[in-house]
């Protein structure tokens, strides 16, 4: 199946931001599932926000791969240091900017992650296209996937006693 790049780009954009924001909420509607905790935000925690950024973006990454047959290994690189980027920077700028203002901002914190979701897709596709000796195994990309993956089921579980992890509601 052929699509235009621009388009899977700008649809991968979409579908991760309103994924995220339903996200955001599902915890709640499950139930307080233990295992829903696993892939979805049990906190205001800054850690658990980063589950909306890359599980969102794992599964239309997995769509692409499968769908779409986007099987290079410089697309699986790309995108996961796209994910990491997006990552950093939602974690990066909700400690500055809470540094700067000393207060916490909800409007700040969702220009936050829309601009993290920008970040990881557009940086992926930057990659991708334009440099292609930054690229890694592709088993070492889906190493460093699942790897994140377990540190969410471990930190989600048993959270360390550091503010990156901590409810700042609580």
């Amino acid at each position: 199946m052929k699509i235009h790049q621009t388009a899977n780009l700008t649809a991968g954009i979409l579908f991760t931001l309103i994924l995220s924001t339903l996200l955001h909420f599902c915890y709640d509607w499950s139930g307080h599932n233990p295992f829903a905790a696993l892939f979805l935000p049990i906190n205001e925690s800054v850690w658990e926000h980063l589950k909306m950024l890359f599980f969102p973006a794992l599964i239309y990454t997995l769509f692409e791969i499968f769908a779409l047959s986007k099987t290079s290994a410089r697309f699986l690189s790309a995108r996961t240091l796209g994910m990491v980027l997006g990552m950093f920077f939602i974690v990066s700028s909700f400690y500055t900017c809470t540094g700067i203002t000393g207060k916490h901002s909800l409007a700040m914190d969702i220009l936050i992650f829309i601009l993290a979701v920008l970040a990881a897709f557009l940086l992926s596709r930057c990659l991708e296209v334009h440099c292609p000796a930054v690229c890694l195994p592709s088993w070492l990309s889906s190493v460093i996937l699942l790897l994140i993956v377990l540190c969410f089921f471990i930190f989600t579980t048993r959270p360390p006693a550091l503010p990156l992890f901590q409810d700042p509601a609580r």
